[in-house]
């Protein structure tokens, strides 16, 4: 199984083409392939590794017609979202809630790896209802302090920072919405680019931005200080501080009920 495709570790491959070569090693042996094909790129791997003989069975969180498709159709709140569950054409459910974090092709691939050793597909899809939510994945926590509490600390790649922004937007509706970030890392000769594309898509969404380190600072605020980038009515307030208890605490003085802070990332302590 391969769930996704992205410039995480770019530095060590050098490119995202041999980031899929190298993590399609693992289909050698493999009777049964499991892909999620949003991603053109393992669309193109479906289809080599089917020309070749394989079994290969199509994820998605986007397209009905895949073998295995999980679809968002509504939110529920800060808990989770509503999705649609379609295999092989058939919808099997139709208001199965995943929590806030979890990727719907994540869910599709598990799923289809599910039904492939021999689970029936109603029973699979019954067991959805009570997935747990991993830790630091974009999980949502209460705060002593009323507002609510986004930690994706766990998170590292421009992928889940947006997933992570969409979950912000829906959660802070109505209140105070603040990143917390380092920025990412690893990312070889995008990680300038990724991260102020990233500053400017925090700015689209958050009333402030808490920029953690020195490491992606520039980039950060070069995209979120962006002239017109936004698309917000005020521009986002943006706050520097040298390590994360710091901003803890700046979040812990500042924030109040109705309000949702988003702790995006957090480097190892040999980053600055």
């Amino acid at each position: 199984m391969i769930t996704a495709i992205g410039p995480v570790h770019l530095e060590r491959f050098g490119t995202e083409d041999r980031i899929v070569e190298a993590k399609a090693e693992i289909t050698t042996s493999a009777r049964d392939v499991i892909l999620q094909v949003d991603d053109p790129r393992l669309a193109a791997l479906a289809d080599r590794l089917e020309a070749a003989g394989k079994h290969v069975v199509r994820c998605s969180a986007t397209d009905a017609s895949a073998d295995v498709a999980v679809i968002r159709s509504a939110e529920v709140g800060v808990s989770g979202e509503m999705h649609t569950v379609v295999m092989g054409g058939a919808v099997l459910a139709t208001d199965v809630v995943l929590p806030t974090g979890t990727q719907p092709s994540n869910v599709a691939c598990a799923l289809a790896v599910a039904v492939a050793v021999g689970v029936a597909a109603d029973t699979a899809v019954a067991r959805l209802g009570d997935l747990p939510s991993v830790d630091h994945r974009l999980q949502a926590i209460p705060s002593a302090g009323g507002f609510a509490v986004l930690d994706d600390t766990y998170n590292a790649n421009p992928a889940g920072a947006r997933a992570a922004l969409d979950a912000l937007r829906s959660v802070g509706a109505g209140g105070r919405r603040v990143v917390v970030t380092p920025g990412m890392v690893e990312l070889g000769p995008k990680q300038r680019q990724e991260n102020r594309r990233f500053g400017t898509e925090i700015a689209a969404v958050a009333d402030d931005l808490v920029v953690v380190g020195r490491t992606n600072r520039r980039a950060l605020l070069a995209g979120a200080t962006t002239v017109g980038s936004d698309g917000r009515p005020d521009p986002v307030t943006v706050t520097c501080v040298p390590h994360r208890p710091a901003a803890v605490e700046w979040v812990r003085t500042r924030l109040g009920a109705g309000d949702a802070v988003l702790y995006e990332n957090d480097l190892p302590d040999h980053y600055p």
